[in-house]
């Protein structure tokens, strides 16, 4: 484990909910962009008592399963013919969780295989982008609903957030998004609000919703103590 990396809190928060829904036999879907550090997150899992099944997300639904089997030191063959066997033996697997990487890879048919292992109580830990979440939203609510959607940011974002308790931690996340990952842009936008803060005589920088029933904030507020 890199102290540097698992230091920010997080992490530490992202690693023990991880933790506690494989332990449950529960799922989480690691959101993320590009550089935002989810391979490096995945391999810090090492849950005690449990191994973990690394699966590639480019194969097919025959050659997923077989591979899982495989990992596992089971004798098997990817085959059409043998896939309802395979699903079988695997939703009757214990003591190991899967995990699969760069999930925005996967084909569209695997979904409805890992809907049953994953109601089995097999966890499974996903990585992606964020069009993951939006697929499944629109395809698979139903998957969508059983998973945990953890996001990660960069540790640069982290250390923002960390450094810069004058802009609340959720108005930096917008920031963020609505930047698309471009880091450059990300520092002048928060660099510009603190600065439009500070002319105004506000301490803090947040969001504004003008009607509590949306989520999408309008602009972004300054405001003093209340």
């Amino acid at each position: 484990m890199k102290e540097d990396f698992i230091s920010d809190k997080r992490r530490v928060s992202y690693l023990a909910a991880t933790y506690n829904r494989i332990y449950r036999g529960q799922s989480v879907l690691i959101e993320g962009d590009f550089g935002a550090g989810k391979t490096r997150f995945l391999k810090l899992l090492h849950p005690k008592k449990l191994h973990a099944v690394w699966v590639e997300s480019l194969f097919n639904i025959h050659e997923t399963l077989a591979a899982i089997l495989k990992e596992l030191n089971y004798e098997a063959t990817a085959t059409y013919r043998r896939t309802p066997q395979y699903l079988k033996m695997i939703c009757n697997l214990s003591n190991c969780f899967i995990v699969i990487d760069e999930a925005n890879d996967l084909d569209a048919r695997v979904w409805p295989y890992f809907k049953r292992i994953i109601d089995a109580g097999v966890p499974i830990v996903l990585a992606g982008l964020p069009k993951v979440r939006t697929n499944l939203s629109r395809n698979h609510p139903d998957i969508l609903s059983r998973l945990k959607i953890l996001i990660l940011y960069p540790i640069e974002v982290e250390d923002f957030i960390e450094k810069y308790k004058d802009i609340q931690q959720e108005a930096v996340e917008q920031i963020y998004m609505s930047v698309k990952g471009d880091m450059r842009k990300f520092k002048e936008i928060c660099t510009d609000c603190r600065d439009r803060a500070k002319e105004l005589n506000h301490q803090f920088v947040d969001l504004f919703f003008r009607k509590k029933t949306t989520k999408r904030p309008l602009f972004l507020s300054f405001y003093g103590p209340t």
